[in-house]
């Protein structure tokens, strides 16, 4: 790199969402790419993770091949992402199905979240990353930037500022004031420990399972490198339990005996995978609504969580923010230059983002649409005063449920290139 690079980009946030942005815009000659992050050390919460084969797609076009091994993460080996069975006789009554066309090594795969973590961080170094930086103000300079004040009395200047920092971002914070987050009703619990702790636990599933009654689930997968994990998603009644709300990280720790006490009427084999969790990590489900925009000023632009909040509804976050990984990395590529440089003025930032922002936002739109339905929906028929769900009418819902081949194997780079297309002709 140069003295002078053509672009100093400053990304808040080093998870997922950050690491990816990290290594798809360092692709980019000459360009000072510098990650921000408030917490003191750079760790994951043990818990599970799902990629899907649009954000597997991505991680192999930024060159990111031994994330899509076999080694670091768990594939159904039946090939589909996953099984849905009966609460109380495990009979399978309904399967997701990859489209014809997916790779096998793009198919859905299930990660500790920690080793996905380590994972992407070979790919960049660590003297880039800044820890214990947490934003407490961001002034738009015009022309000549972006200034980011952090609580440790320090300020960076840079061109472009990402905010990566998830769904209660500090950087959205700052434009958008007026954000809500809403809860949806649900309380997560998560646990992941070694699938050895498993070994006498009769008919054990290979397969990622869903068990659901009409009140609550439970997801069990298994994760690379010898990990289990459980997802739950309780619903619960708001009007006795917003004291739960106040517990909005995912560090909270409850009884154990929790899970016990919820499935205590499934089948046998969702008892015994239950009892053997070491620790439960607890989280109300937030999302949050539409923004008008992904940029401000030219100067700013969000990425994953923080630009669309929609709770992790369909396993869709990780990959999402992938795809905004990369998308915001072809559209700074629209503007290299013959000699292969970016030499951007403010009008020509604007442009990339918001050739970014076109792309991404319709999309990103129709899945928080998706997860707002559901999350109403629940709502609606748990405190409405609806009927009661029949037994066959559960089953059903299993049965017809739909595979949304639409989110997890959509192509961002043929989006893109349509998209981009279409602004070229004046159809945007």
């Amino acid at each position: 790199m140069t003295d002078k690079p053509d672009l100093r980009i400053a990304i808040i946030g080093a998870g997922i969402t950050g690491l990816a942005t990290a290594i798809a815009l360092r692709k980019l000659s000459n360009v000072d790419v510098q990650i921000y992050e408030r917490a003191t050390e750079l760790r994951e919460l043990g818990q599970a993770i799902a990629l899907n084969p649009n954000g597997l797609r991505t991680l192999e076009k930024l060159g990111l091949d031994n994330i899509l091994s076999d080694e670091l993460g768990y594939r159904c080996p039946s090939g589909i992402p996953q099984t849905l069975r009966h609460w109380q006789t495990n009979e399978v009554v309904g399967q997701e199905k990859h489209t014809a066309h997916v790779e096998e090594k793009h198919k859905m795969t299930r990660f500790f979240r920690p080793y996905l973590q380590e994972a992407l961080l070979e790919y960049l170094p660590r003297d880039i990353i800044h820890l214990n930086k947490r934003v407490v103000d961001v002034q738009i300079k015009g022309d000549k930037g972006v200034d980011v004040e952090f609580a440790d009395a320090t300020t960076i200047h840079a061109d472009l500022l990402v905010g990566a920092d998830g769904i209660h971002s500090s950087v959205r914070g700052f434009f958008v004031p007026d954000f809500e987050l809403k809860w949806s009703g649900l309380i997560a619990y998560r646990s992941a420990f070694d699938v050895k702790l498993l070994d006498n636990v009769k008919d054990l599933p290979e397969d990622t399972t869903q068990w659901w009654s009409s009140n609550n689930g439970i997801l069990t997968t298994r994760m690379g490198r010898g990990k289990y994990g459980i997802v739950v998603f309780r619903s619960v009644n708001p009007s006795t339990s917003s004291h739960l709300l106040d517990r909005n990280h995912w560090d909270d720790t409850t009884d154990t005996a929790i899970l016990g006490e919820m499935f205590a009427e499934y089948h046998p084999v969702v008892k015994d995978i239950v009892a053997v969790a070491p620790h439960i990590r607890t989280y109300p489900n937030f999302y949050g609504g539409f923004l008008d925009t992904y940029h401000f000023a030219g100067r700013v632009v969000l990425v994953g969580d923080a630009a669309h909040s929609h709770g992790g509804a369909l396993a869709a976050n990780a990959s999402l923010g992938m795809d905004d990984a990369y998308c915001l990395y072809l559209s700074f590529l629209e503007q290299i230059s013959p000699a292969g440089t970016l030499e951007l003025d403010s009008e020509k930032l604007k442009q990339v983002l918001s050739l970014y922002e076109a792309v991404r936002r319709p999309h990103c739109e129709r899945v928080l649409k998706v997860a707002h339905a559901m999350y109403d929906g629940n709502n609606q028929r748990l405190w409405g005063g609806g009927e009661a769900e029949t037994d066959e009418q559960l089953r059903e819902k299993l049965r017809t449920r739909p595979y949304a081949e639409w989110i997890h194997e959509y192509d961002v780079e043929a989006a893109f290139k349509k998209t981009r297309d279409d602004v070229q002709v004046g159809k945007l």
